[in-house]
């Protein structure tokens, strides 16, 4: 169902059915097949995918632009494309797993992610996929980040962190001591200022300078998950997580570290205090929700809008300091949300959804 995009100011009821997303996110809350073949990988092959003839109404967690066409992945390994947003078709999908994102650093260059640290690589816009990385010992992926062509980033549960320096073709864990932490890291994020932020379980946050090789853990203002975030400047950012919680910083490089041998998960709680906030570097953006969000696109100018549980939708002006629910006729859980020839575009619980043109 199609339906516009309008801006309210009223509240949104409550509810209980963000389980099955945390469950994903949180378990934490990302070549074509004619080319050569991928390198050996452990636990011999995965199972591919079903093709389902109701592929697009399953539960997906991301979608993804590649050039003219758009790409959404979710359970069972499910892999779509879509010309016009509309119509979609499932893909051959490798593997059978869950997968939870999928990243374009080109119109033709994209990776997948998902469980049993299963990484897809597809180099003509989605059509076919081969599998790069594989471990069925491994934790479930959450997010990927490519430096330059050839060095690139994963990230996951339990502190799962991957990296690769040819390309994509290998990777290799890394085990620094914020993957020593253990904590679901959920999202990786590129700053304006070329530093890195990692956000993830119990208000995890971590920047890196170095491009993944080092990181400080900054004392956040939040005690609960952070499923993602996005740049706001060259070193400001916005992250959002569970009950609608939704903080900005100006610039993280001020924002106070704090030694990871000094950073317990079960002993941290959240501030209130505008004035306690500030001095940690951060702003609380009000909320009238307390459904968790689990996605965030940049709209016109500064704009923001995040989506998440029960069909939540909220906008940002990038100035004031409130959230403002934007209705649509989505109901379920919302995971990711991109424009798309001038039309917002989901995933979530009910597959894609059409949520109307932007206004």
């Amino acid at each position: 169902m199609k339906s516009t995009l309008r801006v309210a100011r009223i509240g949104r009821g409550d509810g209980g059915r963000w389980y099955w997303l945390c469950g994903c996110m949180a378990a934490m809350f990302l070549h074509c097949a004619t080319a050569q073949d991928s390198p050996s990988l452990p636990d011999g092959d995965a199972r591919p995918a079903l093709i389902a003839p109701k592929a697009a109404q399953t539960r997906l967690l991301d979608i993804a632009r590649a050039g003219a066409h758009l790409v959404a992945v979710g359970q069972h390994g499910v892999i779509l494309r879509s010309e016009d947003g509309a119509q979609w078709r499932q893909v051959e999908s490798p593997v059978g797993v869950m997968l939870t994102r999928v990243r374009f650093t080109d119109p033709l260059s994209g990776w997948a992610l998902g469980y049993d640290a299963s990484i897809l690589q597809t180099v003509d816009g989605g059509r076919t996929w081969a599998l790069r990385h594989r471990d069925t010992d491994g934790h479930a992926l959450y997010d990927l980040l490519f430096f330059d062509p050839r060095h690139g980033l994963a990230v996951g549960a339990y502190g799962s962190m991957l990296s690769t320096r040819d390309g994509g073709a290998s990777w290799t864990a890394m085990d620094p001591p914020l993957a020593e932490l253990g904590m679901h890291l959920n999202a990786v994020i590129a700053l304006g200022d070329a530093s890195l932020l990692v956000v993830g379980e119990r208000g995890l946050m971590a920047r890196s300078v170095d491009q993944a090789r080092t990181w400080t853990l900054i004392d956040g203002p939040y005690a609960g998950s952070l499923f993602g975030g996005m740049a706001m400047g060259a070193g400001a950012a916005l992250v959002h997580g569970m009950r609608g919680n939704v903080y900005v910083a100006d610039d993280l490089a001020h924002c106070p570290p704090i030694a990871a041998d000094a950073w317990d998960p079960y002993a941290r709680s959240t501030v209130t205090d505008r004035e306690a906030l500030a001095a940690l570097g951060w702003r609380r953006l009000d909320s009238p929700v307390q459904e968790s969000l689990f996605g965030a696109l940049r709209l016109n100018g500064q704009g923001v809008l995040l989506v998440g549980v029960n069909g939540t939708a909220l906008s940002w002006d990038g100035a004031g300091t409130a959230l403002q629910i934007v209705k649509t006729a989505a109901a379920e859980t919302l995971t990711r949300a991109l424009s798309f020839n001038g039309r917002l575009i989901a995933v979530g619980r009910r597959g894609v959804e059409d949520l109307g043109p932007l206004q």
